[in-house]
This record gives structure tokens, sequence and C-alpha cells, in this order.
């Protein structure tokens, strides 16, 4: 039996087993089970699209990147020869776009590397129309742009269904779960919060199956067995995501039914592509850090583009190799600093129109 047809019979174990306290044990060892053959599953979808070939391969390039799903024939090929240099082949009928087509788009200062992929389809991480194999190249992605079209809202579900079976997890973030193993004792559980969706006995299944058997386990908020199983997982992925609804000209806008903050556009046309290029940008929380050139100049150079979280080491990775070879601290001008001309190590979080000056050894 394969790794597709274990997960269907263990899937229908779980959906055929009634709910109470005493099956919780065992729909929680099921779960456990397929998350693990999933993940096995990615990681088999992943080895062959690195080393296939085939247009999958492709270097990150630029300050981010950004992957367009979306079913065959919806206008991505269109799209990202509307708002990049990409040259990307379009014609009206499905699977035109057989490889990954980079491009890239240019805006506010920053470089931003756009994926053009081939159409998914439901059932794309089973590996139907080399599904796996791009759903493989979407986790790799900064921002995942979900491009419908005005008249099919209920293809965003089936996409993002799809993007969870491979462990992506839009716009989420990782639970506040911490397992430390032990030696003895038994399991421990600690929370901040009540329980609710989550009993001790499917937490201790949960946690044998993946080889904690001592140890404590503390929940900083009430999940559910999938959130834990995320979190002993370790290879999700919270991306962040952008729907856009394509041909909004023959609906008159973005109709009901789409996921709130979508983007209208008319991809043929290029209508809304000057709002859309915004929205990418503002997704992706680009900030600019600037630099000067030596202590004793006002003047500084033109801003480098960096995602909001960054550090001074981040910053350091952008610049010429001796910079954080012989990194010895930095002078901070700006939001982040307590006050101007704060000397920070690497460490040190950067803000939106701060000013570094980096002194090295």
């Amino acid at each position: 039996m394969g790794v597709d047809e274990k997960i269907k019979a263990l899937e229908d174990e779980v959906r055929n087993t009634k709910r109470h306290k005493g099956t919780e044990h065992h729909i929680g060892l099921l779960l456990a089970k397929i998350a693990r053959l999933k993940r096995e599953r990615v990681s088999q979808a992943i080895k062959r699209s690195s080393v296939s070939g085939g247009g999958f391969d492709i270097r990150k390039e630029g300050d981010a990147t950004v992957v367009m799903v979306g079913f065959p024939s919806v206008g991505k090929s269109t799209l990202i020869t509307k708002i990049t240099n990409a040259k990307s082949k379009v014609a009206a009928y499905e699977f035109t776009t057989l490889e990954c087509i980079p491009g890239i788009l240019e805006y506010g200062g920053a470089s931003i590397q756009m994926l053009d992929l081939p159409g998914i389809i439901a059932g794309a991480q089973e590996g139907k129309g080399r599904g796996r194999e791009i759903l493989s190249v979407a986790r790799k992605a900064d921002l995942i742009l979900i491009l419908l079209e005005s008249g099919s809202p209920q293809h965003y579900e089936v996409i993002a269904r799809e993007l969870s079976e491979v462990g992506i997890r839009l716009d989420g973030h990782p639970p506040r779960i911490s397992v430390k193993k032990g030696i003895k004792g038994g399991i421990r559980m600690h929370s901040a919060v009540k329980l609710t969706r989550l009993s001790p006995q499917a937490i201790i299944s949960i946690l044998n199956e993946y080889g904690y058997h001592n140890g404590d386990i503390t929940f900083g908020d009430d999940y559910t067995a999938d959130d834990l199983i995320d979190v002993l997982e370790g290879n999700r992925v919270y991306s962040k995501s952008l729907v856009v609804v394509n041909k909004v000209d023959l609906t008159g806008g973005v109709p009901p039914g789409f996921p709130p903050g979508a983007v209208g556009i008319s991809a043929d046309r290029g209508a809304g592509m000057e709002e859309l290029k915004k929205a990418i940008y503002e997704k992706l929380g680009f900030m600019k850090i600037y630099t000067k050139p030596r202590a004793g100049e006002v003047k500084w150079n033109e801003p480098m583009i960096m995602r909001k979280g960054a550090t001074v080491e981040d910053m350091c990775r952008k610049l010429p190799k001796g910079f954080l070879k012989d990194f010895k601290y930095a002078l901070i001008w700006g939001k982040s600093a307590k006050f101007q001309g704060q000397r920070v190590g690497p460490d040190h979080v950067l803000q939106d129109g701060d000013v570094v000056y980096v002194v090295k050894k």
C-alpha cells in the first residue's frame, strides 16, 4: 500500500469513528499518523522538484519572492507579463504554463521576484497536474498570491485546502506550544488557559506517536490536536497571502463570497495594476533603512529595502561580505534607537526610516 492509500485509509477511519471521551486517544493517534505520512509525501515532492528540472528549480532573487497560484486559465500568465519583465506564454486554453516562469516587479524601491506557476487543480497535493511540485515551490514564498476569477469564489477554499495539505498555513502564526523531553515522570501538562478542544488522553497519544513519553508540554492558548501536531511536525510554513480577483470588469467590482481585502483587477485590460502592486508591497511588510558612508557625513546613501523585524545583522548580510565578517558595532539614528546615535549590536531590531552606520574592527 502506497503513502496516498495509507493516508486515505486513516482519514476514512477518522471520519467513521464517533468522537467521544473514549475514542479521543485513538483519534489523536490516527491524526498523528496521517500527519507523518503527509510529511513523507511532501518531502518526496520537494526532492523530485529539486532534481527533476522542468523549470521548477528557481533561485530566489530580489528583496522577496511572491508565488502566484490559481486554477488553469485564470490569468496568471497575463498578469505576470503586465506587472513584471517576464515573458510568460499566454493563450486562452488550460495549462498554457507548464513550468515556473519568474519575473521581477520593481515597486517602491523594492525588487520583488514573482513566480508564475502552472495552474493548480483539486487533488494537487496528491500529485495531480504536477501538483506536489507546484506546492513545494509555494512553500518557499514570502507571499502567496491567490488569483481567482470573479465568477468562481468557491475556488478559494479548494486552493487553501491544497496548500494546507502540504503544511502551508495561510496568514497564521505558530501555535504557542512548548514541548520538552524528559527522562522520567511521564507527561506533565501546563496551560495558561483551560483546554476545551484537546483532552489529556489525546495529548498523550499524540506525544507518544512522536516519541515523547516523558517531559513537559506547555500551552499558551486553547489549541486543537492539529495545532499540536503542527508543532511536533516542525515543518509548517506560515505564509502571508493576498487574494486577487480577475475579470472584475465583467462583474462591476469584487462580488460577494471572496475573502475580505481581495483586490479586484482585469489582467487583460491592465486595470487595477497599480493598486495590486501597492497591495503586494504592503503585504510584504517592507521598510527602508538608510546607511551613512562615514560618521562625519550628513548625506545618506540610497535606502536598503528590508522586511519588518529585520536586524542589523540582516542588513549587514546585504552589504559586502566584510561588513558582517568584521562587524564591531553599529550606530543607530531613528525610531528604533533609545537615543540618537545609540551604539547597538548585530541583534538590534530595525524600524522603518532608521539610519545605520556600521563600525568595523
